[in-house]
């Protein structure tokens, strides 16, 4: 007997769809593990920013405190040096630097560079022998995390050895 040839084409019609089909399926499967992958990486980022976000809110509120910190350590009477009060005090300035520095918060400290607006706020033109626009004096520091400046320097700025001040 011989076979009917039409079963045999609705048998690679059949596999045509199926390969077809199978492809369908595993192009979305690909779309659909790609728009997964995607989400991960926003997923990402968006909680990185959030808390960056959440530090330069801590951070904002304790810079008065770290900077009276800083006023007090750099302010030491000569008759505490070398005490062991002070010595410990110094001490736990270093530590909370090292947790700032832990934390990706970065301290802007810019005596001897070139003014930068982005990261520094002059408070004052001053004469100096220092080219023009070099800083010659940190008033209180800037703190930045990652890139992003969460307060600027407050600094004073060369105006240059013939540079004088303009009176009021």
């Amino acid at each position: 007997m011989k076979q009917n040839p039409k079963p045999q084409k609705n048998k690679t019609l059949k596999t045509a769809d199926y390969e077809q089909h199978i492809g369908e399926l595993t192009d979305s499967l690909q779309r659909l593990q790609a728009d997964f992958e995607n989400y991960k990486k926003r997923q990402a980022e968006e909680s990185a920013a959030t808390m960056d976000r959440a530090k330069e809110i801590v951070l904002t509120e304790l810079l008065p405190a770290l900077d009276n910190f800083d006023l007090a350590s750099s302010h030491l009477p000569a008759e505490l040096e070398g005490n062991s009060w002070a010595q410990g005090m110094q001490y736990i300035g270093q530590q909370l630097t090292q947790k700032l520095d832990e934390l990706g918060v970065k301290k802007i400290n810019p005596l001897g560079e070139k003014f930068d607006h982005n990261q520094h706020e002059a408070i004052e033109h001053v004469p100096s022998d220092k080219p023009e626009e070099i800083i010659t004096d940190v008033i209180t520091p800037g703190y930045q995390i990652g890139e992003r400046v969460v307060r600027p320097a407050r600094v004073k700025v060369s105006g240059g050895s013939n540079y004088k001040k303009e009176s009021n």
